[in-house]
């Protein structure tokens, strides 16, 4: 489980499929490794800020057309640190209005609310709403301009200050070559967090690009890459006494085959940095996961 604060959010390997008017399925379990969570603060210079995890991820939902209902159970285990666990969930709506007789243009509504437990309690909540604007120029073009604003409700059992308003802007552009299966997505970002302690406060922008095609008749081969800029606004640590700058970048490639009816089976690895002015946040290397997704539709 990779809570991605930009986003992204929840990652597209383990979105809902869904079909009109049906009840719907999607199960999903991987190892691998990857970037651990924010929320622990360490003394010390060595950190390492990438690790071994076990994931799961289990969305559960009914798909009434214009509506959509769903609730989300996911779960990431860290053999080489169980501080780094973490077990979430939550329900999520979304209402699809169209603002034309063709329906090239709709609004699309949203909101969720997701709770966030460690081994030692809860660690997060936080309720979401969004607003996304889409206009389908053609088969092969569709353009999106969405807004998400969040709060993170942080335990005080940890540390305090955490606690912040997320605001998330995006304006994101799908080509479909020819309307076929060939998908590319470019997305530029905007975020701004606002916490109650200003040095987690911070301004930052972006892109994300997203690729996806078939290589074979059960084989897709997918590719994403995102760079986002974070600049805080107050002094990171009496021991750093300077505001913190981050340029995070995350490229992965991989591949996603359908083994069986329901069932497929995908891997990507790819490199992550995150280059930082604070030597605590500094850091880059490998990730990647490898698992299994099951998908049922009624």
């Amino acid at each position: 489980m990779q809570i991605i604060t930009y986003a992204i959010a929840a990652s597209a390997s383990s979105a809902a499929i869904a079909k009109d008017d049906g009840f719907f399925v999607t199960a999903e379990v991987a190892a691998g490794q990857d970037v651990v969570p924010a929320d622990i603060i360490e003394n010390g210079i060595d950190q390492d800020r990438i690790a071994g995890a076990f994931e799961s991820d289990v969305r559960l939902g009914y798909d009434l057309g214009p509506l959509l209902l769903d609730f989300g159970a996911d779960m990431a285990l860290y053999p080489e640190d169980s501080r780094f666990n973490r077990y979430a969930f939550g329900p999520g709506i979304r209402a699809d209005f169209p603002l034309d007789e063709n329906e090239a243009t709709k609004l699309r509504l949203g909101a969720e609310y997701q709770y966030v437990l460690g081994e030692d309690g809860r660690v997060f909540d936080r309720p979401r709403a969004e607003a996304q604007l889409i206009h389908r120029h053609s088969k092969e073009h569709v353009t999106t301009a969405r807004l998400r604003f969040g709060f993170r409700n942080q335990s005080e059992d940890r540390f305090t200050g955490f606690d912040q308003s997320e605001w998330l802007a995006e304006l994101r552009h799908n080509w479909r070559p020819e309307g076929g299966p060939t998908s590319v997505n470019l997305s530029l970002l905007g975020l701004k967090h606002d916490a109650d302690d200003n040095r987690f406060s911070y301004t930052g922008y972006g892109f994300r690009l997203v690729g996806s095609t078939p290589l074979a008749e059960k084989l897709t081969g997918l590719a994403r890459i995102s760079v986002v800029q974070r600049d805080y606004e107050d002094d990171f640590s009496q021991l750093y006494p300077v505001n913190r700058s981050d340029t995070h970048i995350r490229a992965t490639a991989g591949l996603d085959y359908q083994a069986w009816d329901r069932v497929s089976i995908f891997a990507e690895a790819g490199y992550v940095s995150n280059a930082s002015n604070i030597p605590v946040r500094d850091f880059d290397g490998f990730v990647g996961r490898l698992g299994l997704r099951f998908t049922f539709e009624d």
